[in-house]
């Protein structure tokens, strides 16, 4: 169990080291995160794509999801997440990560192609 638990914070880390800054750092209802000015880098009411990132550390290893090809994959892997987790408490961890995190930032294709090259649109 501490090797799984290794292993979901070395995937997090690496996950989370993707990202130039966090915005946004929640635990328990209290937002740790920090706010800063408007840059003047980022555009500004741009359309943009996002990436949504799920860590997750579930005990035991029955967890079978579905090869992702369209959204109704997507639905149904967190369908079985979600049952699988309930489970005799079996969810240990879990984070969310998504980019871009500010409204005034937006996500290039460039982007997305370096920091996920494993990505593919569904």
């Amino acid at each position: 169990r501490n090797k799984a638990l290794r292993d979901f914070q070395s995937r997090s880390v690496k996950e989370r080291s993707k990202f130039e800054n966090e915005n946004t750092s929640k635990y328990g209802g209290v937002d740790y995160g920090f706010s800063q000015g408007a840059n003047p880098n980022v555009a500004s009411g741009k359309a943009t794509m996002a990436v949504v990132t799920l860590v997750l550390a579930i005990d035991g290893d029955s967890t079978k999801l579905p090869k992702i090809n369209s959204l109704g994959d997507v639905e149904e892997a967190l369908r079985r997440i979600a049952s699988d987790s309930k489970v005799d408490d079996c969810l240990q961890g879990a984070e969310i990560l998504w980019t871009p995190e500010d409204r005034e930032e937006s996500l290039s294709l460039r982007d997305v192609v370096a920091d996920y090259p494993e990505l593919r649109s569904v």
